[in-house]
C-alpha cells in the first residue's frame, strides 16, 4: 500500500522520525489535541540536526584536516605536473594516498559521513510531506473526510478523487495522486495520502462537492495550519503576492548563505571547473529551492528553512571553534590516533592500500602484455618464411592459397607461432 507509512529501505528511518515528530505533536498539543503543525516542524527538525551534529562535526574536521595539509598535496601534485604515462601516475596517487594515512584522513574528506546522512534526510522529507501518516492527532481530523468520500462514491470514490484533483489543478497533490491512481484498491489511509496535499480551501471545496458535513475537522485542520502572518502551511505560496512568499524568499537566502560559509571550510582542488562547479551550485541551488517552495506547500518550505538557518548557525559555531584550536596540535593528535590505529591493524592494509596495490598489479600486468606484444610484432615483422613455410599455406581442408593473400598469410603467421613455441621448448629445456 502507498505511503501511510513510508516503506522500503527508508522505511525504518520514517518510522523512528516519525515517532518523534508525534511525541513533539502531542508535547505541543493543547486540551483538544491541537498544535501549531509549523512550530511541530521547526523544533522536529532541530532535534534531528542535533541528532545528526557528532556526523556533522566529524565531516567538518577531515574536511578542515584536509584543508590544512593542502600544502603538502600541491607539493606532490608539482612533482607529477608534467608526468602523465601510467606509471607516474600511479606514484602520485600512492604517495597522496601516504600522506591521507599519515594525517588519519581520507581522499573524501568525511563524504562517507555524508552519505550516511543521506537516507535519514530522505525519510525526514517523507514524514514532512505527510504528516497524517505519523501523527495519530492530525490522521484522526482527515479520517472522517476520507470515509465521507467513501461513503458517498463508493466504488467510483477513486475516479472521484482522480478527477476532482485534476479539475481544481491542485498542483500540490500531484505526486499523491499519481501513486494513488495506480492502486487497485483504495481505503481510508490513501485516500488520506491525498488529502493530506490539500489546502484548506481545497478541502472545503471538496466537502461542498459532496454535500458532507464536515465542518469540524476543516476548522481543526485551518487551525493546526495556520502559521505566523495568517499563512496556512498546507497551501502553496504560488505566484500571487502575499506573506506566504517570505518562507520561499527566506529558503533562498539561507540556503546561500549556508552554502557560503560551508564552502569556506571546503577545501579548493586544483581543478578549476571542480571549482567553477562548485561556485556555480552556491546559485544555482537556492535559487532552485526559491522556485520549489513557491509550488509545494509551505510546511515544506518552513521545512527547508529551518534546516538552512540550523545548517548556517552549526557551521559558524564549528568554524568558531576552529578558529580558536591549536592547529599544530590538532595535526599531532591525528597523527598519534592514525598511528595507533595502524598499529592496532596489525599490518592489515586498508581498504583503499588494497585498491591502489590492486590498482598497482594490475597496470604491471598490463605494460607486461603491452611488451610481449611490441616484442611479437618486431619479431613478426623480421620474420622471413622459408621457400617450405610458403608452400605450407594450405588449410586443413588441403586448400592450396594464393601466395600474398591473405589466408596464406595466415598461415605463415601459424607456422611463425609454432616455430616460435618450438624455440621456448628448447630453450626450457
Amino acid at each position: 500500500m502507498f505511503l501511510t507509512a513510508q516503506g522500503g529501505i527508508l522505511g525504518p528511518f520514517a518510522w523512528i522520525l516519525g515517532k518523534l515528530l508525534n511525541l513533539i505533536y502531542n508535547l505541543l498539543a493543547d486540551g483538544n489535541g491541537m498544535a501549531n503543525i509549523g512550530i511541530c516542524i521547526i523544533i522536529f527538525t532541530i532535534v534531528v540536526k542535533l541528532i545528526l551534529f557528532p556526523l556533522t562535526f566529524k565531516q567538518q574536521k577531515s574536511s578542515k584536516i584536509n584543508m590544512i595539509i593542502q600544502p603538502e598535496m600541491q607539493k606532490i601534485q608539482k612533482k607529477y605536473k608534467d608526468k602523465k604515462d601510467q606509471e607516474s601516475m600511479m606514484k602520485q596517487q600512492q604517495e597522496m594516498q601516504a600522506l591521507y594515512d599519515k594525517y588519519g584522513t581520507s581522499m573524501t574528506g568525511g563524504c562517507l559521513t555524508a552519505f550516511v546522512q543521506i537516507p535519514i534526510i530522505y525519510a525526514l522529507y517523507r514524514v514532512i510531506q505527510n504528516i497524517p501518516a505519523y501523527v495519530n492527532s492530525v490522521y484522526n481530523m482527515y479520517a472522517p473526510i476520507a470515509q465521507g468520500i467513501i461513503d458517498s462514491k463508493g466504488s467510483n470514490a477513486q475516479q472521484f478523487l482522480i478527477d476532482f484533483v485534476s479539475d481544481e489543478k491542485i498542483s500540490g497533490a500531484s505526486y499523491a495522486i499519481s501513486r494513488f491512481q495506480k492502486l487497485v484498491e483504495v481505503g481510508v489511509d490513501n485516500i488520506i495520502d491525498v488529502l493530506s496535499n490539500f489546502g484548506v480551501s481545497n478541502l472545503q471545496t471538496l466537502s461542498d462537492t459532496l454535500q458532507i458535513n464536515t465542518v469540524d475537522q476543516i476548522d481543526k485542520i485551518e487551525q493546526i495550519h495556520s502559521f505566523v502572518m495568517g499563512i496556512n502551511i498546507s497551501e502553496a505560496p504560488g505566484y500571487k503576492l502575499s506573506w506566504a512568499l517570505v518562507i520561499p524568499i527566506a529558503s533562498a537566502l539561507f540556503n546561500y548563505l549556508s552554502m557560503k560559509v560551508t564552502s569556506s571550510n571546503t577545501p579548493q582542488t586544483g581543478d578549476n571547473m571542480s571549482n567553477t562547479m562548485m561556485k556555480s551550485m552556491q546559485l544555482s541551488m537556492p535559487i532552485m529551492s526559491f522556485f520549489l517552495c513557491m509550488t509545494l506547500p509551505v510546511g515544506i518550505g518552513i521545512y527547508w528553512t529551518a534546516n538552512a538557518i540550523i545548517s548556517l548557525l552549526t557551521q559558524l559555531v564549528i568554524n568558531a571553534y576552529y578558529n580558536h584550536v591549536d592547529m599544530d596540535e590538532m595535526l599531532e593528535k591525528q597523527m598519534k590516533m592514525a598511528e595507533e590505529k595502524k598499529a592496532k591493524r596489525g599490518g592489515k592494509k586498508t581498504f583503499m592500500e588494497r585498491l591502489m596495490d590492486s590498482s598497482a598489479e594490475a597496470q604491471e600486468q598490463y605494460e607486461k602484455q603491452q611488451a610481449i606484444k611490441k616484442n611479437s610484432a618486431a619479431s613478426l615483422k623480421n620474420y622471413v618464411p622459408s621457400e617450405e613455410a610458403k608452400k605450407a599455406a594450405v588449410n586443413k581442408a588441403g586448400r592450396q592459397y594464393k601466395e600474398g593473400s591473405i589466408g596464406a598469410k595466415a598461415n605463415i603467421m601459424l607456422n611463425y607461432n609454432n616455430s616460435d613455441k618450438n624455440n621456448r621448448s628448447k630453450e626450457e629445456k
